[in-house]
């Protein structure tokens, strides 16, 4: 992943996009400044859609962790009664597809982002926008429909 860094507002960094916000009345400007450092580790990244897309084939192909503890984190919690929650360890699980997916998604001024794969079918989408508000989380699961319909 050469391409992702903590964000360091300050620094030239080669590549980084402008950050947006939509207005109530609809007019997009630059979102507001943001000094992101107070969320690392578990924030405050900037990345690329290759960096991302990079993570998810390493974690469909069990390079970053051993398959028993990927599976682990991605079983949905169960509530005392038994009921699934939808959230595993850090991330969002659902079977609105048919088949189990996971995902987590991110934001703030600026961003809104979504990753979203499909263990069994080893397919993963990677959104990232540049502006924040954005629905990512339905645009990746849309882009996922495409890409599991064209793997029929």
């Amino acid at each position: 992943m050469t391409h992702t860094r903590p964000d360091d507002r300050f620094a030239i960094i080669p590549y980084r996009t402008r950050f947006y916000s939509k207005q109530q009345s609809g007019v997009l400007v630059n979102a507001d400044f943001l000094d992101s450092s107070y969320k690392i580790p578990g924030g405050g990244w900037l990345s690329s859609a290759e960096d991302m897309a990079n993570f998810e084939v390493a974690m469909l192909n069990d390079r970053v962790v051993n398959h028993a503890t990927r599976d682990a984190m991605w079983a949905s919690q169960r509530t005392s009664d038994g009921k699934e929650t939808g959230y595993a360890l850090g991330w969002g699980t659902g079977k609105d597809l048919g088949v189990l997916d996971v995902g987590h998604g991110g934001g703030q001024q600026g961003t809104s982002t979504f990753i979203k794969m499909i263990p069994e079918r080893r397919a993963g989408v990677a959104v990232l926008m540049n502006m924040d508000g954005a629905d990512s989380s339905a645009l990746a699961t849309d882009l996922m429909k495409i890409l599991l319909a064209a793997g029929k």
